[in-house]
């Protein structure tokens, strides 16, 4: 990890450089891209869960991991995964809003990012217009309230709605070195870090592994 002293400054900038009036900073050596969705678990009754995709998402990570294969078709899943056989070579996934008809089968694990833990036979890929309410189905939500100290009384101002990606969501982000050398979890590629609020309870939590020549 980054723990000697200054080597945070010398990688992601300096927040305030010394005798500037202006308060500049410094550059870092390290930036970083938004994370978009690459495969996110959906539940289906009566079935395993499914990780689902679409074109859209598998073109950015496509960009980011430098892959060469053309992108899967819609309505694709491997031969393996398990849905419910409607007769000779058609599948059906049941969600909670209706049923999707897998088209065509063919294998995905070259679109799996290094380090994800995905069951290959449970791969699908959707359409681009498809997984705007897929997502919105798939997201965990949750109501909470913080109580008075002293009785079962809701604080003032302390109802609030939690939206999060469900466990298991696979992201992919691009990293720009200005300079070889950056060893964020020293030694090894992969350690799990925290991103966003409401660690407590288990949110925010991922295991980021870094691939391609960052080294």
């Amino acid at each position: 990890m980054l723990t000697k002293e200054g080597l945070e400054a010398l990688w992601y900038g300096q927040h305030v450089v010394e005798n500037q009036e202006d308060g500049g900073t410094t550059e870092a050596l390290v930036k970083f891209e938004y994370a978009s969705l690459v495969w996110l678990p959906v539940f289906c009754p009566g079935q395993p869960v499914v990780w689902i995709t679409c074109p859209r998402l598998l073109k950015r990570y496509k960009m980011i991991a430098g892959i060469s294969a053309e992108l899967p078709a819609t309505y694709t899943a491997p031969k393996t995964l398990q849905g419910r056989q409607v007769g000779v070579n058609r599948k059906v996934l049941f969600f909670n809003l209706g049923f999707m008809e897998i088209e065509q089968s063919a294998d995905l694990s070259q679109w799996i990012p290094i380090g994800a833990d995905l069951p290959e036979s449970n791969l699908v890929v959707v359409g681009d217009n498809d997984i705007a309410i897929l997502h919105d189905m798939a997201l965990y939500r949750q109501s909470r309230v913080a109580l008075e100290d002293t009785q079962k009384k809701a604080k003032k101002g302390a109802f609030f709605d939690v939206e999060a990606l469900p466990e298991g969501s696979v992201l992919v982000f691009p990293v720009a070195l200005k300079q070889k050398g950056w060893k964020p979890f020293g030694n090894s590629a992969s350690s799990e870090l925290y991103f966003g609020g409401l660690e407590s309870i288990g949110f925010g939590r991922y295991r980021v592994t870094l691939g391609g020549d960052y080294l």
